[in-house]
């Protein structure tokens, strides 16, 4: 198990930082975010400074669906700006066989890949025709991948939505599909309901995605990296997925088509704190400020290397915590939690691991309550309560 990076504006020396600090794998680029040169010329210096991590390139070829998206540097990359503003009439099997071609060929010739990353589209059912389409674009980057020499692993991307997650008939035939092909894994998206940042999923999308990764990662044996998962990433990994990853803004922890679509503004978000044992980001102020108040502040902290900033108290520390400290901070923590899970062996197991640390997380929120802490509705217990429900399901599901 491992953590990965989901890439976007503002990389800086995160990447490299969290690599030293052994909080991260590896990495998914983003091409949307970065130059091609700088992009090209990152994935080659990351190779040689890090001989084991893993590369990945997210396509995002699911944004040329899109009238007008906001690409950012998409449109530098041949395979995207050739193939922009597609409608479902553009997805004949010569269009797709080209799509397929012109975006493995390209992620085939930077050399410096762990895996290539198959294109595919958004879907918001699993019997539409873009789900079909997916599937057609499926089996066409296995039958180019059959063609390239000394090839890197391909996982085929699944892009799908919270929505879709809901209906568990259409998604078992989705499953019966995927797993008939000849692959190495998958590299699964899933879009949320809201484009604001939730920790918690609706929960029976979730006991769906959990029995999806399921199936696929611990039942048919595929090598399986979800992005976008922040917090419930270790719970995917119980249920079998391979990695999960996370970027260092609310844009880069959910999956959102927002992302690509015109942007509204807004202001800062404020400083948080990712508490390992609360398994929330708590805000520096007034909340975990309180908690030092109230002489509880070691019970919340994860043991991460920039702690020391805010022991001697989290309001006096706050100008201290930089963006950079606090994403550092937060990849500590979850990696902190998939690693917890790696020495376990069977699925079972490691499921009792999670609920035991989400009841822990639970009572640990009653007792700071108890002492007068008052926490927001996004920061409360209200996706531990999520959480702890979709697992119920899932594992009446899936038997484990």
């Amino acid at each position: 198990m491992s953590l990965l990076a989901q890439c976007g504006f503002g990389r800086g020396e995160k990447i490299h930082r969290g690599l030293f600090e052994g909080s991260l794998g590896g990495v998914i680029l983003s091409p949307r975010d970065e130059a091609r040169p700088r992009l090209e010329n990152c994935a080659a210096e990351l190779r040689a400074s890090h001989e084991e991590a893993e590369i990945l390139f997210d396509p995002q070829f699911y944004a040329a669906t899109l009238r007008a998206p906001r690409d950012g540097h998409l449109p530098e990359y041949d395979y995207y700006n050739n193939n922009s503003s597609l409608s479902r009439t553009q997805f004949g099997p010569r269009h797709i066989q080209r799509y397929v071609t012109e975006c493995l060929d390209y992620q085939y010739g930077l050399g410096s890949l762990s895996y290539l990353i198959s294109p595919s589209v958004l879907f918001e059912d699993f019997r539409d025709s873009w789900s079909q389409i997916a599937l057609t674009m499926a089996e066409a980057a296995i039958d180019r991948y059959a063609e390239l020499d000394d090839a890197p692993p391909l996982l085929i991307s699944v892009v799908t939505s919270e929505a879709a997650l809901r209906n568990p008939t259409g998604m078992n035939e989705f499953l019966d599909a995927l797993s008939s092909l000849e692959v190495e894994g998958f590299y699964l998206l899933v879009a949320r309901t809201s484009g604001s940042y939730r920790p918690a999923m609706d929960a029976v999308s979730m006991e769906n995605l959990l029995y999806f990764v399921h199936v696929l990662g611990a039942l048919n044996q595929y090598h399986v990296k979800v992005g976008f998962t922040d917090w419930f990433g270790f719970i995917l990994e119980a249920a079998g997925a391979a990695s999960t990853a996370c970027g260092w803004h609310q844009g880069l922890k959910q999956f959102s088509m927002a992302r690509y679509q015109p942007a509204s503004g807004g202001r800062r978000p404020r400083k948080r704190y990712s508490s390992r044992p609360l398994l929330s980001s708590v805000l520096i102020t007034p909340e975990l400020e309180d908690i030092f108040l109230v002489d509880r502040l070691p019970r919340v902290l994860s043991g991460s290397p920039h702690d020391e900033i805010l022991t001697d108290g989290p309001a006096a520390g706050e100008g201290a915590w930089s963006d950079q400290i606090s994403c550092l901070a937060h990849w500590w923590s979850l990696n902190g939690l998939s690693q917890g899970l790696a020495g376990i062996r069977r699925i079972p197991q490691k499921l009792d691991r999670v609920a035991e640390l989400i009841d822990s997380a639970q009572a640990l929120y009653s007792r700071l309550i108890a002492r007068g802490v008052n926490f927001e509705i996004p920061t409360g217990t209200e996706h531990l309560e999520s959480w702890s429900e979709a697992i119920r399901g899932f594992r009446t599901e899936a038997g484990v």
